[in-house]
């Protein structure tokens, strides 16, 4: 590398996180601005995009695309957050909570779970459904009620779906974020043991509602990974899709492998209890451009294999409670699902605020770039995570990024052409986050250059020659090779 050159790179943003915030008790309707908005997308279950559904925020309405792509404008903030709530046919309502930062979100993701009818009974006789697992509701005979308020006596629909804290993706399909909240409830993060969702329609796809004063017994079952741990009785937490968040209401009994209790009304109810939490804050950085990682998803992982996941925001930075006491695995997504850093942290008996945490993200949805490095008869690739730029008059970087476990490799095309050819070299990578190796200018290297594309276009090709350990040079050499194939960005 010549000394006194100036090399930057730009590289894909990538990153995200979750933590859980603690609620106000009181929220505050912030003034409507233009730049007030929320774009994301909605999937369902198996992240197929759902066109048309209708997608809410405030007095904000938006239907989503063909890619299950929305945007909302002129949105209502209460505070730094938003609720924003899709609907469609066929599917229960799906509601998240997302942090705002300068009155935007970006990529947020709502994930729908398809309804379909689990029993039906008469309404004046009642009756028991349930689903493979053991979820199960049992109804007395005329506790519905319609949509008008007014006694229903007709055939009734129920459609049960049950949610298991330990699936990896349970936090992305579970409403709202996982904390608590209301005038009556402490703040705080949801241990969830098992989480059901219920709905009733009459005939014409209207929906109903237990009666006034009337009760039904819900069943949810126990994940075996969580049967130790799962205290003999526990709270019951519904679903407040107007604040996007959990609020108590009554107590589940542990019976077998399952929790029982019994509800006033049906959303969403979640049998958990309310984890020791602190306070922890984190910012993440894109290691190449120093840029901030913003509003991208990371997800928080116990010992027990539950989650929780949510997004950072525009500076990259997230705050709020985890569980006290617990060493936590962190990972970092892109926007493929891609896992771009990961790192147990932990445990944490204060609030706790992070040193900056450098993150790599890869070119995702383009796995034909690459860059293949031997150094010293060991092999190191990066997938995903190369980019190439023109810098000044005379240079073209290419990059390999890393996170701080994995290897980072730069390598400059000393050239003011644009075209194939064999061109002057250096390289500069960093093994392990410990040793970093340099190639010296005066070996001339050179680099054969197969194809040297415009913007947007590839370039193509490969090197050869020796480097040496710094930042204290030994006297040996190491013989390296390197072939290329990264997509230019400027």
């Amino acid at each position: 590398m010549k000394p006194g050159s100036k090399i930057t790179s730009i590289t894909l943003i990538i990153a995200t996180i979750i933590i859980l915030s603690a609620c106000k008790k009181k929220d505050h309707i912030q003034d409507v601005t233009p730049q007030s908005s929320v774009t994301g997308v909605v999937t369902d279950l198996n992240n197929n995009p759902v066109s048309n559904a209708t997608v809410k925020g405030g007095t904000a309405t938006a239907t989503t695309d063909a890619n299950g792509k929305f945007s909302l404008t002129k949105v209502q903030f209460n505070l730094d957050s938003v609720v924003v709530t899709a609907t469609k046919d066929g599917f229960f309502d799906g509601t998240k909570k997302f942090g705002a930062s300068n009155n935007a979100v970006s990529n947020a993701s709502i994930q729908l779970i398809p309804k379909s009818v689990s029993g039906t009974f008469t309404a004046s006789s009642g009756g028991n459904v349930s689903i493979t697992g053991g979820s199960a509701v049992n109804f007395g005979a005329g506790f519905i009620t319609a949509s008008n308020g007014n006694a229903y006596s007709g055939n009734v629909s129920v459609s049960v779906h049950y949610l298991n804290p330990t699936d990896q993706a349970f936090s992305t399909s579970a409403p709202g974020n996982l904390k608590s909240a209301g005038n009556t409830n402490q703040s705080g993060a949801l241990q969830s043991f098992g989480v059901i969702a219920v709905e009733m329609n009459d005939a014409s796809g209207n929906k109903l509602q237990l009666a006034s004063g009337n009760t039904a017994a819900i069943t949810i079952p126990i994940s075996s990974a969580l049967q130790n741990k799962a205290p003999s009785s526990i709270p019951l937490w519904y679903f407040d899709n107007t604040n996007g968040a959990w609020k108590r209401e009554g107590t589940a009994t542990k019976q077998g492998n399952n929790y029982v209790g019994t509800v006033k009304h049906f959303t969403f109810w979640n049998a958990g209890d309310l984890a020791g939490s602190v306070n922890l804050t984190a910012t993440f950085i894109d290691s190449i451009n120093r840029t901030p990682f913003a509003n991208r998803k990371v997800t928080i992982t116990r010992s027990d294999s539950t989650s929780k996941s949510d997004f950072t925001n525009s500076s990259g930075t997230i705050s709020g409670l985890v569980p006290v006491n617990e060493v936590l695995k962190m990972q970092v997504l892109d926007t493929c699902g891609v896992i771009v850093y990961s790192k147990n942290i932990g445990p944490f008996g204060a609030d706790t605020i992070l040193p900056n945490i450098n993150v790599t993200a890869g070119n995702c949805g383009d796995s034909t770039q690459y860059i293949n490095l031997t150094l010293n008869g060991v092999n190191y690739s990066w997938y995903y995570a190369s980019t190439s730029g023109s810098h000044g008059d005379t240079t073209t970087s290419i990059i390999g990024g890393r996170t701080d476990s994995l290897p980072y490799v730069q390598g400059v095309i000393w050239s003011a052409n644009t075209s194939p050819g064999n061109y002057t070299f250096s390289l500069y990578t960093i093994i392990n986050n410990t040793t970093s190796y340099n190639t010296y200018v005066q070996d001339n290297l050179n680099t054969e250059v197969t194809q040297y594309g415009g913007v947007g276009q590839y370039i193509n090709g490969s090197a050869s020659g020796w480097v040496k350990n710094f930042p204290v040079a030994t006297t040996d050499s190491f013989p390296f090779s390197i072939n290329y194939r990264v997509r230019r960005i400027k």
